[in-house]
């Protein structure tokens, strides 16, 4: 829905839209007439929850900052705690127990009113037992009661929903708010007795500050007893832990573990240390020993050197003849080549030899065969020595062995036992800690819970401003919006046809025109009805226009799903506007309302016919009366026939082909339903597409046609007050 639909359907329903909701507002103003007065009376009282002195902002750097989670968590349990239960049930009973210890009506205390409503309630008998020597004795015989079966007067009072002792009542008028961001919270009470509001909000403050103190000093109570008992029971855990580890040490001889096992892995890393040199040496005296009893052995490959070496030097100087007596006598080069090779090997293995020779009486350092009897004597005691100190070594290994295997689990045990004793001493530090802390808190609510009282309830004199004025303003505004929502809804869940857009879109034909709701005398309906038919003849034309065919007896069916969709009307309306323009129309129609009527220019008649057998096998117009024989076809330009309703009737099939256009009537108030759609379908099937088919809307509200003429001409003053006469 648009801007526009929203202004028009207020413009339309603008008359009901102000009396209803003006006669809302003028009930209301009767009904309000005895409205009760009612007084307020308040009361200040500071919390100290978020600026007040503590002992958690002492220090350096103390009130610098502020958790205002905390600190509107703490404002939050001081709302709930004043609207609680407990505490409102207590204020009820203080306040009964007030006024029935009053002996007459009291303007500062209980009204000429509540003291007749009380006395009512509590017969004399019944007041007598509950009276006690004062207020504090009364209340407390007044508590008893209330708690002594499910069922008594006290408790009616209180659990009723009206009176001024209701816990619901007082809770309902009650206000609680922090003023602004302040530790001050503001109480307020709304009564219509003026005593009643001033006491109710002092026993408020009195019971609300009396049981907040209570709570925030029992729950500290109740954790630092409990932090005591754990600490005492961390305390004897710790202790068991310490003498377990003593034990263990006395009894394996542990003095200092970590210091025993470092001496112990010193010990042995220096035994493996002197083990691996003295191996070393011993494996050195091996070597040496074997090499000295090698080079003695040497003397046998001696002497066969020797022989060696003479048997070459023989060759050799046999050799270095032949070389010289070939050079001598010129001998070629490819004969001396060969003995001359022969001589180079010759020499190197004699020098092969040679060096053998004094490599076997020699050492590599040169040393002499006769020292070394006394080099391999000085090896071999070495070697003795070295191997007898490498058995001490393995001995020594044995042993640091056997410790090793002696103090690893010890050392385990031991880290288990230590490990209890930190997470014993741990849990008791945390403990100590946790009942510090709880001690501490319990210090600090005692310091900073000073609720005080600082602006008493004082006696209202003057009661509240009247809500009277509102209540009309809203009960008018109210019913205005109530109806407006009303007719917007309907407007929006109305599934009619309504207007010629939604006509195109539903039927999926062309607009031919549309006819709107006309009233008897309203010059406005007469206007727009006359603009229509004039579009109606506009798109005529063209249709006549884009067709070769002469304008002579052109056919035009006027036809509709339903009856009562408004054919005759509509086609008389055509037709008397056809003739205003100088065409010559004939009006065939089936309503019994239309008798047979011709001008005296004979450029306009109407005639009835009967809806009989021949209407459905009529093939022509000239098929449907007898007499139409007699009529000169020729002489009109327009045949405009109405066809009965399809929903009632069969369709003249060949009637209709013959006819040039056809205009599906429809009635915008009703909706588009799928039967609709299927005789459309039909009567398209029976036209076979050899004539067009346009929709014309009928009773369409003026309101729902801007989109074929623009916004309707408002009505003159004369018309409107035609208007107001005839209502």
């Amino acid at each position: 829905m648009n801007f526009s639909q929203f202004s028009r359907i207020i413009g339309k329903k603008l008359k009901w839209l102000i009396l209803f909701p003006s006669l809302v507002a003028v009930l209301v103003y009767f009904f309000t007439a005895k409205l009760p007065k009612e007084y307020v009376s308040g009361a200040s009282v500071y919390t100290g929850i978020a600026s007040g002195f503590n002992l958690a902002n002492t220090g350096e750097g103390a009130g610098s900052t502020f958790d205002y989670f905390a600190i509107n968590n703490a404002f939050d349990n001081l709302m709930v705690t004043i609207r609680s239960r407990q505490t409102l049930e207590e204020v009820s009973v203080k306040l009964l127990a007030k006024h029935l210890m009053l002996q007459e009506p009291e303007l500062s205390t209980l009204g000429q009113e509540g003291f007749d409503i009380l006395a009512k309630q509590i017969p004399h008998d019944e007041r007598n037992t509950l009276i006690g020597k004062n207020e504090a004795e009364t209340a407390e015989k007044i508590m008893k009661e209330l708690h002594s079966s499910g069922d008594n007067i006290i408790a009616q009072m209180i659990n009723n929903n009206k009176g001024f002792y209701s816990i619901e009542v007082i809770n309902s008028n009650l206000t609680v708010e922090r003023k602004q961001a302040s530790d001050f919270v503001d109480l307020s009470f709304k009564s219509n007795d003026p005593g009643v509001a001033v006491w109710t909000v002092k026993f408020l403050s009195e019971t609300f500050i009396s049981k907040f103190k209570y709570l925030k000093g029992s729950e500290t109570i109740n954790v630092v007893k409990w932090f005591e008992a754990r600490l005492k029971e961390a305390a004897a855990d710790l202790n068991n832990s310490e003498n377990k580890l003593k034990d263990f040490g006395v009894r394996n001889k542990i003095i200092n573990y970590n210091e025993q096992t470092k001496f112990l892995a010193e010990e042995k890393e220096t035994n493996e240390t002197d083990y691996y040199k003295e191996l070393s040496n011993y494996e050195a005296s091996k070597k040496a020993i074997a090499r000295l009893e090698d080079k003695l052995e040497s003397r046998e490959i001696l002497l066969k050197n020797n022989a060696a070496l003479n048997k070459l030097r023989k060759e050799l100087g046999e050799a270095n003849e032949q070389l010289e007596r070939a050079k001598i006598y010129g001998n070629p080069t490819n004969q001396i080549v060969p003995i001359l090779n022969r001589v180079n090997n010759l020499k190197k293995e004699i020098q092969l030899y040679v060096l053998q020779y004094y490599s076997l009486n020699n050492t590599i350092e040169s040393v002499p065969q006769d020292n070394m009897l006394n080099k391999w004597l000085s090896e071999t005691l070495a070697a003795d020595e070295s191997e007898a100190r490498l058995k001490v070594h393995v001995d020594r290994r044995k042993e640091f062995d056997r410790q090793y295997t002696e103090f690893s689990p010890l050392g385990m045990q031991m880290s288990r036992l230590e490990r209890e004793i930190d997470v014993a001493e741990k849990q008791y530090l945390e403990i100590l800690h946790g009942l510090h802390l709880a001690k501490l808190r319990q210090q600090n609510i005692e310091m900073s819970n000073s609720l005080q009282v600082m602006d008493s309830p004082s006696f209202p004199t003057k009661p509240l401003p009247s809500r009277r004025l509102l209540l009309i303003v809203v009960s008018f505004l109210a019913a205005f919006f109530l109806l407006l929502t009303y007719f917007v809804a309907r407007e929006v869940l109305d599934s009619s046809i309504k207007d010629t857009a939604r006509a195109e879109e539903l039927t999926g034909l062309k607009l031919f025109s549309a006819l709107p709701v006309t009233n008897e005398g309203d010059l406005t309906s007469a206007r727009l009805e006359n603009t229509l038919l004039d579009f109606a003849v506009s798109n005529l034309k063209i249709e006549l226009e884009s067709s070769s065919e002469p304008i002579n007896n052109y056919l035009i069916t006027i036809i509709s799903n339903r009856e009562q969709e408004g054919k005759t009307y509509a086609a008389n309306k055509l037709a008397e506007k056809l003739y205003s323009l100088d065409y010559s129309v004939l009006f065939i129609t089936n309503d019994e309302r239309v008798d047979d009527v011709e001008t005296e220019d004979r450029r306009f008649r109407a005639i009835r016919y009967d809806v009989t057998s021949k209407l459905f096998s009529a093939k022509s117009e000239q098929n449907l009366l007898p007499e139409f024989s007699r009529v000169n076809k020729e002489a009109y330009n327009f045949i405009i026939l109405e066809v009965p309703a399809i929903s009632v009737n069969a369709i003249p099939n060949q009637l209709i082909k013959n006819s040039k256009l056809s205009l599906l009537m429809l009635d915008s108030r009703r909706p588009w339903a799928s039967s609709d759609k299927y005789m459309l379908n039909l009567f398209q099937k029976a036209t076979d597409n050899s004539n067009k088919i346009m929709v014309w809307l009928n009773y369409v509200a003026p309101e729902n046609l801007v989109s074929v003429v623009g916004e309707a001409p408002r009505k003159s003053v004369g018309s409107v007050k035609s208007a107001l006469v005839k209502a």
